[in-house]
């Protein structure tokens, strides 16, 4: 089974739990104002549903923690077996060593016969049969000579042999260490990939037992007097209002100029070359469902001006290699335009990842990344993540994924 194939299902799955967790929002009915005992009844249904919401986020948190684990041990099989043909190679280079002194002595050997034939009085071979006394000695002296020649030709099959066999298996090793490189890169990638996706989901779960706790004493204040339950809903309504209102305002944050270094990291600038290649890009996903994406990824970095390590980085981390249903039936890799309510609905169809990849790029570049652009914090991953994503993570992670791949 492919490393990136790994317990796909269950990725899916925790993000729709981790969706489900992160957009509700335990609210008290409004039916039960002025109605203590109505009150207390929707209470202890707000946290019946919390802890509902806990028991599917615990579930969530152990499948990914086992997915780590796979994905962790997996990398460690894929090394071993990396350094198991390593030890085959040079197993086989020490035999070619040995081979050829082998072949020194066989020649050795077979010049030590010739030259013994020729002290027999064998440098003629026809003077030494025809000077024969009769015709047994004549005979006995051609099978000398047929001898001879068949030792030699035996000898010289046997080197030929040997060094083509030992030849063979040092390059099919070769070949197999180079597929086993690239499906170790994978792995460490996929490794990378499912950490965050576990990170993630033990955020929500512990959100999850937190508003358990809420909800628990949102119980015991139900039983209060309806005037504390009015000021409640009265304190949610006006601090509702007030989010709302900062949702429809810009936003207004730093500037975070960018930090030159070898690494890829939360600062780097998104607008310089990335020091890619389509070929080497094509290399790393070869058997993935982004497969042969290394020239749309280079072509958008040329286009616009945005890094195709930044570009590739952030593809996988929303699609999974592209393995999402949003990405697999709509060519989206990024899921642009998928909201909270109505994630699959709502994302943008494109007729193929070239295109998803080409369009991204330049809205990236329009809004993030130009110092014109609505939603510009400077040309890093951590200006992105001021308007980009509510996860303050965000930026973390797509930097993380992208130091994990060549």
């Amino acid at each position: 089974m492919s490393p990136l194939g790994l317990h796909a299902a269950r990725w899916r799955a925790g993000a729709a739990v981790l969706t489900t967790l992160l957009v509700a929002i335990p609210v008290m009915p409004a039916a039960a104002a002025g109605d203590p005992a109505a009150q207390v009844s929707q209470a202890q249904q707000s946290l019946q549903n919390a802890k509902q919401q806990a028991l599917q986020a615990d579930s969530a948190l152990g499948a990914a923690q086992q997915d780590l684990a796979a994905a962790q041990a997996q990398l460690a099989a894929l090394t071993k077996q990396v350094a198991a043909i390593d030890a085959e190679i040079a197993a086989d280079d020490a035999q070619a060593v040995q081979l050829d002194r082998q072949m020194q002595q066989d020649r050795k050997q077979l010049a030590n016969v010739l030259r013994a034939s020729y002290v027999r009085g064998m440098d003629s071979p026809l003077l030494y049969v025809i000077s024969a006394t009769d015709l047994t000695s004549a005979l006995q002296r051609q099978g000398d000579l047929s001898h001879v020649a068949d030792a030699a030709k035996q000898l010289m099959a046997h080197i030929s042999d040997a060094r083509a066999a030992v030849q063979k298996a040092h390059d099919d090793a070769t070949a197999r260490r180079a597929q086993l490189d690239v499906a170790r890169q994978q792995a460490a990638t996929t490794a990378v990939l499912v950490g965050i996706d576990a990170q993630k989901l033990a955020t929500a779960d512990a959100a999850a037992h937190s508003t358990v706790a809420q909800s628990q004493r949102d119980l015991q204040n139900a039983v209060a007097a309806k005037k504390a339950y009015d000021k409640q809903q009265q304190d949610l309504a006006a601090e509702r209002a007030r989010q709302q209102q900062q949702q429809q305002q810009k936003p207004v944050g730093p500037i975070f100029a960018p930090v030159a270094g070898v690494q890829f990291t939360v600062d780097t600038d998104l607008t310089r070359p990335s020091g890619e290649t389509a070929a080497r890009l094509n290399n790393f996903l070869q058997g993935t469902a982004l497969a042969n994406l290394g020239d749309a990824f280079m072509a958008a970095e040329h286009s616009y001006g945005v890094s195709a390590r930044y570009l590739l980085a952030h593809a996988i981390e929303e699609s999974a290699f592209g393995t999402s249903r949003i990405a697999q039936d709509k060519h989206n890799l990024y899921g642009y335009g998928a909201d909270d309510a109505h994630p699959y609905q709502d994302a943008y169809t494109f007729p193929s990842f070239a295109a998803c990849i080409d369009f991204v790029a330049r809205a990236v570049a329009k809004n993030y990344l130009s110092p014109s652009g609505a939603f510009y914090h400077g040309p890093t991953l951590r200006g992105m993540n001021v308007d980009y994503a509510s996860d303050p993570s965000w930026a973390d992670n797509i930097a993380a994924i992208g130091r994990s791949f060549p």
